[in-house]
């Protein structure tokens, strides 16, 4: 089985969660932009699929983080950074973007995230921004 699908807009990674004390308690929540995001991923894959990949097989994610070009490119600039000879060293990180992604997917894509065991990720520049993402089985012999 094999399902692919994009998150509209710039790529986001995954927040620290934050501490804050309310009346003499530390409460420990996870930041807005990190929930809203995850949403959207989670909006994304259910308009392409329902189904869950079986519980406890291996699987291989593909994730094709698009980052939007900067306004202050010149055409020069922009041109190098769409046909990928200039790639965004930018946050978020690598690790924050996949793992914002598979904690969105967790239970509803597939039964955990643990079942994940090849990611394969590149960051570039595009002219729309967006994240597109492949999940597929891995064979077994």
């Amino acid at each position: 089985m094999e399902i692919k699908f994009t998150v509209p807009g710039p790529p986001k990674g995954k927040q620290r969660p934050r501490v804050c004390r309310i009346n003499g308690q530390n409460v420990t929540y996870t930041p807005r932009q990190t929930t809203e995001y995850e949403k959207l991923v989670r909006v994304s894959y259910n308009a392409v699929s329902k189904v869950k990949f079986q519980r406890n097989k291996p699987l291989e994610i593909s994730i094709l983080a698009l980052f939007p070009i900067p306004r202050h490119a010149s055409k020069k600039l922009k041109e190098l950074m769409l046909n990928g000879e200039i790639l965004p060293t930018k946050k978020p990180d690598v690790d924050n973007v996949i793992k914002i992604i598979l904690d969105a997917l967790n239970g509803v894509c597939y039964h955990d995230d643990r079942q994940v065991c090849r990611v394969y990720f590149e960051k570039m520049y595009a002219e729309n921004p967006e994240v597109k993402i492949l999940i597929k089985n891995i064979k077994e012999n």
